[in-house]
């Protein structure tokens, strides 16, 4: 009798414990947020900084957008806000145009992930330092060659067309 009872309780031991764990939600540090940080070179613009700030748990653009809006503008140091929703997106965008010597992009980020006991979350910031280019020309990411004038008599690729292309015009003169 002892047999037919060992073998039930094995089976609901083996199957009891093949169920996965409960997992636990654990906020983000601050260190785990991606960061990329460039700069641009511009002529006859002040320079600034722009900061793209990569948000999940948006829902809308008027009630999730506005107050994330209110709260970066009511940062010392922020010059402008502009929240991209795109519907449908898991990350939504705040582009904020800011005084680096006046805030840091930390401090942003503290601001919007404190907003409605943690519903958002930064996920990622791209920020754009624009500098003052030297000699007045602004750097577009081209080397000396490509930003050169090119030529109508030397032009910089041309374009051989091939012989069916070559027949095509011919029989259709």
């Amino acid at each position: 009798m002892n047999t037919r009872l060992l073998f039930p309780l094995f089976a609901v031991a083996l199957f009891a414990c093949s169920g996965q764990a409960p997992e636990t939600v654990v906020d983000e540090p601050a260190s785990t947020i991606e960061r990329i940080e460039e700069e641009v070179a511009v002529a006859g613009v002040a320079p600034s900084t722009i900061a793209d700030i990569s948000i999940d748990g948006m829902s809308c653009e008027m009630m999730c957008g506005s107050s994330i809006k209110k709260a970066l503008a009511a940062l010392p140091g922020v010059n402008s806000t502009e929240i991209k929703f795109i519907e449908g997106d898991v990350r939504d965008h705040a582009v904020v145009n800011y005084d680096a010597a006046k805030i840091s992009d930390a401090e942003m980020i503290d601001a919007i992930q404190s907003l409605y006991d943690g519903q958002y979350k930064v996920v990622a910031v791209k920020i754009t330092k624009q500098v003052p280019a030297a000699g007045g020309e602004a750097a577009s990411g081209k080397s000396e060659e490509e930003t050169k004038p090119v030529s109508v008599l030397n032009p910089a690729s041309v374009v051989v067309p091939g012989l069916l292309s070559l027949l095509a015009y011919v029989l259709r003169v």
